[in-house]
């Protein structure tokens, strides 16, 4: 009986021996034997780590949180810092399309949601030397003008609202007429005569008359001519050259001497 029992483990340790040199002649075996092999001590590292680890949760979890804020923080300063840039360019564009003007600059507080009155809430009012009738630009052309006046804010009277009202010149032929706006983004140059010398493409300015509005300040341009033959009159569509629908930052200017 002894002696079989020591074949038999002979013959069990050389099989066990065979299997290994089959194992470490073959790679994908020998790296499946490793990391068997290895996997109890990969285990008891990671054991061993998340025990230590354990006592620090709460803190880590403070600290991130304060990480979060502070990235926040920084994050608005960088948008203020990026907002204050842009306004400062936008100050710096209306005082280089406007350099004589000696006007007041306002930004936008608010402007009306219904689309038949387009008025505009800016930051300045009679405090600031903001007065009613005023002409109001951008660093492209006239917006509107000074509808009411308060304290530290005023209410713009937009080109394209139903209730405005402007004297108007075409800057090539000189006709006049008043500008009157129809909403949507649009104005309507009337009172000019069947036979006016204007076409699609002419610049209008403000024809200085009324008081408080100078004169030669670009309004918009021709988009189309109406002859009304039965009415013996003209009427053209002008599209404002202001960006009334993105006013950020304007320029009150002081009434004409």
């Amino acid at each position: 009986m002894q002696p079989t029992a020591v074949r038999r483990s002979r013959a069990f340790l050389l099989g066990l021996g065979l299997v290994g040199a089959l194992l470490l002649a073959h790679e994908p075996w020998r790296h499946s034997a490793l990391a068997v092999v290895r996997f109890p001590f990969t285990f008891l590292r990671a054991a061993v780590r998340l025990v230590i680890l354990l006592p620090r949760v709460p803190s880590l979890i403070e600290e991130n949180a304060r990480l979060r804020e502070s990235l926040t923080e920084r994050e608005l300063e960088v948008s203020s810092a990026r907002e204050a840039l842009r306004q400062g360019q936008a100050a710096q564009a209306l005082q280089a399309a406007w350099p004589q003007s000696g006007g007041h600059l306002a930004s936008a507080l608010a402007r009306s949601p219904l689309p038949t009155q387009q008025t505009l809430l800016i930051n300045r009012g009679q405090t600031h030397g903001i007065v009613e009738a005023g002409l109001v630009v951008d660093a492209q052309g006239v917006v509107g003008r000074v509808l009411e006046t308060q304290a530290s804010t005023a209410l713009i009277l937009l080109l394209t609202d139903p209730n405005s009202r402007i004297a108007a010149l075409v800057e090539r032929s000189r006709e006049t007429g008043l500008l009157i706006g129809r909403g949507f983004a649009e104005c309507q140059l009337t009172y000019l005569d069947l036979g006016a010398d204007i076409q699609a493409g002419d610049r209008v300015l403000t024809a200085g008359l009324g008081g408080a509005v100078p004169k030669g300040l670009l309004l918009g341009t021709v988009t189309k001519v109406e002859r009304l033959e039965r009415a013996g009159a003209t009427r053209a569509t002008v599209k404002p050259a202001a960006a009334l629908g993105r006013l950020e930052e304007v320029l009150c200017l002081p009434p004409a001497s």
